[in-house]
Order: structure tokens, then sequence, then C-alpha cells
């Protein structure tokens, strides 16, 4: 009986989430001799425990090895290759990990698709799922047997990849029919959404989608470890061509066969007909032949011109004139003619030459996008090569656009690819003033954010130029308003802090907005007014702090029961000058930014209810920096410095040393703001409308 051609259609979680150091390998061969004799091999490779670096580039290491080994030899048997394929991985594993100390554990699933066979194994807590007519099994103790995960008795063997020198893997094998899902989980995945979460994925929605799902789901439940997964969908191939059947005989219809008699009896008579035309003809000739004699004579009888006067005799001198002007006549047409074509072959050429030039410039701006694509998506990425081609694709296509064949339709999308290009590059998360609604259009064209704050649900942008605070947050990114200029009294937002998930916005009008989830509240103090300006606010323990530059004081309003605050207090023993203070922030110690770059430290003493300034001096370990803006932050073991002219982000420790410094992208605007992410090693700044994420590495 003839093997049942079976395809398949997978989904992942690696494109959900490119920056995890697990490893998903799907390698479906081209070739139908290796598709026949080896199959599909899928390969995950979960990093439990990660430490920099190591664990993702040894995981990729150990997926690489195992698919190599197991297609590298094509005379043993799927168990034996696919074992072998394992043992080596294992034992690279192994090698790899022994200098980490523990601090990193991987654990493996690994399934093969041969025809309509499938054969599985798995090391460590990865494990590999069968979906079939709705229920879900794992692999049995003995080949060809399916153990209903409900009642599950198997344990592994290995607590994880690599964890011992030398081990021998079971290889599962099984039967498969079309209707039939696999699914290959990290442990972490199923320990924290469970077996079933992944059945009703795989039951209900195409692979790509329950990848999808899975993902997001385990974003919303807060999985913590990996969540990496694979969907295999088995469907029957589409059938061969049918036999070409000869076409059967036409037969005509009987209305058909009735028009062909009559119409066959009509032409027998027709022929039969006399002969009318003939009979005419000889009786009219003799009239016609009179006719015509009597116009003859009436020509004849018409008065005829003169005779022509004798002319002048035709000498040789005249007949050469003549020659010689006609040749005249006939070199200057030829000479218009030759000119007029001259004329129009340059202009043709000259129109082809700029055509052809322009299609050559469209092919070296495409060759520079891909060259630049290719480059940004290394790992690590180049980003210096990255930058070149994408500057060069650039000058080539202003050139290109002034050209008279330009399609301008054409040099927009080339023009907005090579934007779209450069914020991947520069690291751009978002263009506010790009954001669309629900019609396609920008919500914010005038977006001009001044202000930004993170914490565990996203970014929070204060724009007072699209009167909003926006709300950054989710892979993929997306955007909304959470305080909205109009909307329950709500001014221009400009100014925003946090406290934990607790967010705070002071508007133009300087009233202080609580955002808590989906709650806003005003909690604009008591005496606000006594604020001539508020030019930057911090809360800290539940108290806010505004500095207000005009009068160069902080303010500090306590806050009881946490919902409202009391009303201000001067918080500085000694003002700072008018008009200096820039930025503040709030830690234990009260840090100052002024207009001339200058840092202030100011301390409150445990016998006073006021903060008195104590001394502060950096230490640079480069050339002086003039900060803008600073951000201290309890929880963090630093504290950090926005110099926006120099478009640099300074590390420093809170005794003045400085640890480090971070460029930013010098091909934007100067940065309005910044924000220092430590848990994700991340820098966010604002530059005009663009929010953009710097990588925290020295």
């Amino acid at each position: 009986m003839r093997q049942l051609s079976l395809a398949t259609k997978i989904g992942t979680t690696a494109e959900l989430r490119p920056g995890t150091p697990d490893v998903i390998v799907a390698s479906e061969p081209t070739l139908g001799a290796t598709l026949r004799t080896k199959g599909r091999f899928y390969f995950l490779c979960e990093v439990a425990r990660q430490h920099g670096n190591a664990g993702g580039d040894v995981a990729k290491e150990v997926a690489d090895l195992a698919r190599q080994e197991y297609y590298y030899d094509l005379s043993a048997g799927i168990e034996v290759s696919l074992r072998k394929a394992l043992r080596q991985a294992n034992r690279r594993a192994a090698q790899r990990l022994r200098d980490q100390h523990g601090r990193v554990s991987l654990h493996c699933a690994c399934a093969v698709v041969v025809n309509n066979e499938l054969y599985a194994a798995r090391i460590g807590a990865a494990q590999v799922f069968l979906v079939r007519r709705a229920r879900l099994f794992l692999p049995g103790d003995e080949p060809g047997e399916l153990a209903d995960f409900v009642h599950r008795t198997t344990t592994r063997e290995a607590e994880s990849l690599g964890g011992i020198a030398d081990v021998l893997p079971d290889v599962w094998r099984q039967s498969i029919e079309p209707g039939d899902t696999l699914i290959l989980a990290s442990g972490g995945l199923v320990e924290g959404l469970g077996a079933e979460a992944l059945k009703n994925a795989a039951i209900t929605l195409h692979p790509r989608a329950a990848a999808e799902h899975i993902n997001n789901r385990a974003v919303a439940d807060g999985v913590v470890g990996s969540v990496a997964a694979i969907f295999i969908e088995v469907t029957a191939a589409s059938a061969a061509a049918g036999r070409v059947l000869p076409e059967p005989l036409r037969t005509e219809p009987t209305e058909v066969l009735i028009a062909d008699g009559i119409r066959s009896r009509v032409e027998s008579v027709w022929r039969r007909r006399p002969h009318v035309a003939q009979a005419i003809g000889a009786a009219t000739a003799p009239a016609a032949k009179a006719m015509g004699k009597t116009v003859a004579v009436g020509f004849e009888l018409m008065p005829r011109r003169a005779p022509p006067l004798p002319s002048r005799p035709d000498t040789a001198r005249s007949r050469s004139r003549r020659q010689r002007r006609a040749a005249s006549l006939l070199a200057v047409l030829l000479l218009l003619v030759a000119g007029g074509i001259g004329v129009i072959a340059l202009r043709d050429y000259q129109s082809n030459q700029v055509k052809n030039d322009y299609a050559l410039a469209l092919i070296s701006i495409g060759s520079d996008i891909s060259a630049a694509q290719r480059a940004a998506d290394r790992k690590p990425p180049d980003t210096p090569l990255a930058r070149q081609k994408v500057d060069h694709a650039r000058v080539t296509l202003e050139g290109a656009a002034r050209s008279t064949a330009a399609n301008q339709a054409e040099v927009s999308a080339l023009r907005d690819q090579i934007n779209a290009l450069d914020d991947q590059i520069t690291g751009v998360i978002v263009d506010l003033a790009r954001v669309t609604g629900p019609d396609g259009h920008p919500i914010a064209p005038g977006a001009k954010p001044t202000a930004l704050v993170g914490n565990v649900n996203g970014l929070y942008v204060a724009d007072p130029g699209a009167g909003r605070l926006w709300k950054i947050f989710g892979d993929p990114t997306q955007v909304a308003p959470v305080l909205t200029k109009g909307m329950l009294d709500v001014g221009a937002p400009r100014l925003v802090g946090n406290l934990g998930e607790v967010v705070y916005s002071l508007d133009d009008q300087k009233r202080v907005w609580r955002v808590e989830g989906p709650g806003v509240a005003d909690v604009t103090p008591d005496d606000s007014s006594a604020w001539k300006t508020a030019d930057a606010f911090a809360v800290f323990v539940a108290n806010l702090y505004v500095l207000d530059a005009t009068s160069g004081q902080v303010w500090k309003h306590e806050s009881f029961p946490g919902t409202g605050f009391q009303r201000p207090q001067a918080y500085l023993t000694d003002p700072i000058p008018a008009g200096v203070g820039r930025s503040i922030a709030v830690d234990q110690d009260i840090w100052i930014v002024t207009t001339q770059g200058d840092i202030l430290r100011f301390r409150r003493l445990t016998t006073s209810f006021t903060a008195s300034r104590v001394d502060f001096v950096p230490r640079w370990t480069g050339p002086a920096v003039r900060p803008t803006a600073i951000q201290a932050i309890d929880v963090q073991r630093a504290i950090y410095l926005l110099d926006a002219p120099d478009r640099i982000v300074v590390q420093m420790n809170r005794d003045g040393g400085e640890m480090a410094r971070f460029a930013l992208p010098p091909n934007l605007p100067e940065p309005s703001a910044f924000y220092v992410s430590e848990s994700s090693r991340t820098i966010f700044t604002i530059h005009g409308s663009k929010v953009v994420a710097t990588e925290l590495r020295a």
C-alpha cells in the first residue's frame, strides 16, 4: 500500500521574542531524497537559568550540532542517528557548561517526522506532546505507546542537557496521521500555563496563531523563565492530478438536426429558380447601345481649347541649370531630414540614458538596503556598516529623485523604507508623530514629548505638543493615551513621575493628576499657588517634591492617606539662585541639576525639618560633562546624568565617581528627556517625536 503523503504547518515563538536565549530549529529539507530518508527535524533548546550571554551561545551551538550530526550519517537508521545526535549535543553542552558552575542549565526536546512516522526524544524539563482527536498525549515507555497526559508516569533520565557527561536518551516511535499536532514546549511554559492551555491553542488555532496566543498568554500571566514553544500541524498533501480521459463524443441537440433538414430543402428549391437577371439584360441591350452613342455625339459638339503656341527650344544649358537647382534643393532637403533625425536620436539617447541611470540608481539603492538589513540582523548587529549603507542609499535616492524619469510614488516608498531601516538601526521604538488611529491617520502629528519615566507596566511620556500622556508597552510595541487634554478638565501634560506602578503627571495648568490602572484622579495639593513655576517634580515615599526655579526653592507636599497632598513646605534651608534650577531627582537625598551644568546635593539631617546642601564633587574620567537632566532612584545602584548637547549618558556612583559613558545616536536631534532601566539594561531617550532605546553596555 502506498504511504500517505504528509505536509506540515509550523508556528514558533522564536520570531515573537527575538531577544530570548532559547533556540528553536525547524529543518525541512527541500531535496526529495533527504526528505524521504531523514525527514523533517525539529529541535527546541530551553535556557532555564541565564547568566550573561553564555546560555544563548551554548544553546545555539548545541542546536546546530544536533541538526548537523543527525543529517550527517545517511546510512544509519532514524533512531540511531537521532540518539547519536543527542548524545553529541549532550557532550558538547557538558563541556561548555563545566565553567558555568551550575549558573546555566539547558533542556531540550526533539522530534523527527519521516513519511508517516514520528520519532521523539527529550532531555531535561522540556516536553513533547502529541494532540490527537482533541486529546493530549505524551511519549510512552515503549515505541508506539501513547500515554495520556492525565495518567502520565514517564520520568526523564537526566535533569538537564549537559548535566551528565554521557546520557543515552530514549527515542519514542509512533505512527502519525493527518490532523495530529506535535508540540515541543519548554518546561517553564508547561509549568506556568499548564498543558491544557497548549492543547486548547493547538486545537482551536493555526500553528502560528497558536504560538502568538501562547506567547501573549505567558506575558499576561507573568510566566517566569523560558516560554519557547513550537507547534507542528500534520496535514495531508495535495493529491496528484487525475488521468486525462478521452473527450466524450458530442451529440447534436434535436433542434439543430431539425434546422439542418429545413435548410437543405430550401437550398434545393433555390437552385431550381428561373434566371430572371439574364433575361432582363438581353432585353435592355439595344437601349443601352443607343444611349452610349448619343452621349458620344454630345461630347463631340462641345467647344475645344485653342492649340498651344510653340515653346522655346530646350537647350543643354537650361537643362543643366534645372538639374543643379534640383540637386541643391534635394541636398538641402536631405540635410534638414538628417538634422531632424539626429535631433530625435539625440533626444531618444538622452531619454534612455536618464532612464538607465535612474534604473541603475534604484538597483544600487536596493542593494544598499539589503546590505544594511543584513548587517542590522547580525548577532551582534554591525551598526557602523548598516549606517554606512543607509547613508549611501539616502544620498543615491536624493539624486535619483531629481531625475526627470523618477517615479515619485516609488521614490516615496523607498524613502519610507530607508527611514524605517534607519529607525531600526538607531533603535527607535516608536515615533509619536506617526501613531495612527482607527481611520489610519496620525493621531498627533504635532507631538513634542518633554518628559519620560518607566515602570513594570511600560514607559509613560508627557507630550504637551499632542496634549497627551502616552503609555508605551508590549511586544510588539503598542501606544495608548492615558491622559488627554480636555477630558476630565485635564490640561496639556508636560511633566511625569511615578511611585512604583502609580504615575503622576503635572499639566500646563499646574494641576497634578494621579493615574493607577484605569483610574484617574485630580490630586493637586492645597495652596499650589505657592509655586511660582513648576520646572520639575519628583515623588518619593508618597511625598511630592516640586522644583520652583523662579523662587529657587523645592516645595515638599506630604501625602496622607496617600491619595492627596497637603500644603507646601519650603524644603531647602538655603534656596538656590533664582532661575538656575533645571532638573530634580529624589532618592534619600535631593539632586538638582542647574542650567550651568552644576550638580547640587541636599540632605535632611535628623534634627532638622529642611534639607541642607552637602558637598558633591564629580570625578570625571574624560572631558567634563555639563548635564541637563538627572535620574536618581533609590533601588538603583547608580545615578545617571544626561548631557543633551554632547548626546551622552553618564553612569556615576553616589560619591561622585564616574563609572561609564554611553553614546546616544548622533543622527537624531538633541534628546529632551531620558530614563534608564537597569533591569532591562536599556537607556530610553526622547529625540524630537521619537522614543529611542540604547543598550546600557560599556
